[in-house]
């Protein structure tokens, strides 16, 4: 899978979107209801992430895990993880959640630990791309997660995510991973990036 990886900056100490989700979106007219609609061209690991999010694709889960892991492998940075962790999911609804899978499979090739029982998620949230103030993003996220215990205490850790936006999230859990779970080092990957990161 081809890839295009940019680096992403935050509160962690290194971090890296893999690719933009999409190269271009053009107005394609309304739909039977009027509503625009909209013609998009992905990349190749957005068109895979797409179709696992949306279409239930479940096989994309593989190519998009063996993409990460080459990556990883190919960077001395990250070459002292010792787990990899997924961002908590913000709609816990679902009954198939890609994150925690993508991240399951990337710590399976790379024999690492995955657990699903050490970031926590401590309340709902709305979703963040419905909120366009920054400091309302920021106040959503105050305290919505915790680590279970210090099991990762002075260690690096890698934290991923299907989409990197404006980084809110990502920078709220590794405040979590550090001041809570005394994490030595957070590192993040994300498979995809927006466009604009507002």
């Amino acid at each position: 899978m081809k890839i295009d990886p940019k680096p992403i900056t935050g509160n962690w100490t290194h971090g890296w979107a893999l690719d933009q989700h999409t190269v271009r979106s053009t107005s394609s007219g309304s739909d039977h209801v009027g509503f625009p609609t909209f013609a998009t061209e992905r990349t190749e690991i957005g068109d895979a992430l797409y179709r696992l999010k949306y279409c239930g694709e479940r096989a994309q889960v593989e190519p998009i895990a063996r993409a990460v892991v080459e990556f990883i492998r190919g960077r001395p940075e990250l070459a002292d993880i010792q787990a990899v962790l997924a961002v908590p999911p913000s709609d816990t609804e679902r009954s198939f959640q890609p994150v925690p899978a993508l991240a399951a499979r990337i710590a399976e090739k790379l024999n690492l630990p995955a657990p699903d029982d050490y970031l926590l998620k401590m309340k709902r949230t709305r979703p963040l791309k419905n909120l366009a103030d920054k400091r309302l993003r920021r106040q959503e996220l105050n305290d919505a997660f915790a680590t279970a215990d210090p099991r990762f205490a002075d260690q690096h850790v890698l934290l991923f995510d299907d989409l990197f936006r404006s980084g809110e999230t990502l920078k709220a859990v590794t405040v979590a991973l550090l001041f809570q779970g005394k994490a030595g080092k957070v590192s993040v990957v994300t498979a995809t990036s927006t466009r604009s990161n507002r």
